[in-house]
């Protein structure tokens, strides 16, 4: 076995190709890079950039599997660097493990403060992935025209450069996902029938049952339950990933299948972030049929939370939702509290251009 000193631009390439081949969502080539690297990262000349840019690729390797365990909190000292390079990946990670999370105030942090260190990454394809991340940033904040913006640039990107197929699949799904906020129906099957065909022709399994869960979501937001539900179980069988999870709890609910849906929602709280604790637990209590004034806790507290992620969707919703049931048992001024908070998020969206 070759026991010698590792060169830094030998290591350096092999870094920046574990990256890339991360970057268009390569989770076989990337994990065999890593092998490799892991060989011989002990090797290398005392190198602390070379050590910190691989801590922050194995960061993002983690999340590439899945694993979202672990911030990058013990490699804060990162962000002090005077190596820009070095910073926008931190903060670049650092904003992707955010959304991913569900914390989107930090993620709105570390995005813009990435945006600023964008200029020192020349790299055209990492300026795509930039765009593309910021796409799904203002889907979940629901700001649907900006999302298509910035995945339209991303895909403008992609779609011209061979290796790009997945994520211009990605790109798609995004788009997809986007009008379906905006109502366009007949727009987002197309590109999430196109993203779909995408990754059936680059076999990419995971990704093809993210778009089936979104083609599920079409049928929900239509208020077509039991389609939305076939499709829903069908990935939920290979993925019991949180928002298919809270969805055929939502649609069950809808249907007045109480028991199924009570199911659903008590395996989600075993397994939920903050942002579906309050979505599962809100409709528990509305599955359950609690009365008014016990729901009333739970939801300002949600509210609460929603306004602080800047989930102003989620606001105006839960708002409303509870407005309608005081004015079912006539407190009026509970009625008026509400409406007039599901009213301030409704122009909050309406600024942003979110609503429909």
């Amino acid at each position: 076995m070759n026991t010698g000193v590792v060169a830094k631009s030998h290591i350096t390439n092999l870094l920046n190709d574990w990256y890339r081949e991360m970057r268009v969502q390569h989770v076989l080539e990337a994990g065999q890079l890593k092998k490799e690297i892991d060989s011989k990262i002990d090797r290398i000349e005392e190198e602390q950039e070379i050590l910190m840019y691989y801590s922050l690729l194995d960061f993002r390797y983690k999340m590439l599997i899945g694993n979202f365990d672990k911030d990058l909190d013990e490699y804060d000292s990162i962000s002090e660097q005077t190596n820009d390079f070095l910073k926008y990946y931190y903060h670049f990670f650092k904003f992707i493990y955010a959304m991913e999370v569900g914390n989107y105030s930090d993620a709105k942090k570390h995005y813009e403060l990435a945006e600023k260190l964008l200029a020192a990454v020349p790299d055209e394809a990492e300026k795509a992935e930039f765009n593309y991340r910021v796409a799904l940033f203002h889907y979940y904040l629901s700001q649907p025209l900006r999302a298509i913006h910035y995945a339209t640039k991303a895909q403008e990107f992609f779609s011209k450069n061979k290796g790009y197929e997945v994520k211009t699949g990605a790109c798609k799904n995004t788009l997809g996902m986007s009008c379906i906020s905006l109502g366009q129906f007949e727009l987002a099957e197309e590109y999430l029938i196109s993203a779909l065909n995408t990754f059936t022709k680059t076999d990419e399994r995971a990704s093809i049952l993210k778009v089936r869960h979104n083609l599920g979501l079409l049928y929900a937001d239509q208020d077509l339950s039991e389609s939305a539900i076939r499709h829903l179980t069908e990935v939920f069988k290979e993925d019991q990933h949180i928002k298919t999870n809270y969805l055929l709890a939502r649609e069950h609910f809808r249907l007045g299948h109480h028991e199924e849906a009570s199911q659903y929602i008590s395996k989600g709280l075993t397994s939920c972030d903050k942002e579906y604790y309050y979505h599962f637990s809100i409709l528990n209590g509305l599955n359950e049929n609690e009365p008014v004034e016990k729901l009333d806790h739970l939801v300002a507290e949600a509210i609460s939370y929603f306004k602080h992620q800047e989930l102003w969707k989620d606001v105006q919703f839960y708002a409303e939702e509870l407005a309608v049931k005081w004015y079912n048992v006539g407190n009026e001024g509970e009625v008026s509290k509400y409406f007039y908070i599901g009213y301030e998020a409704k122009k909050i969206l309406k600024k942003r251009g979110s609503l429909k």
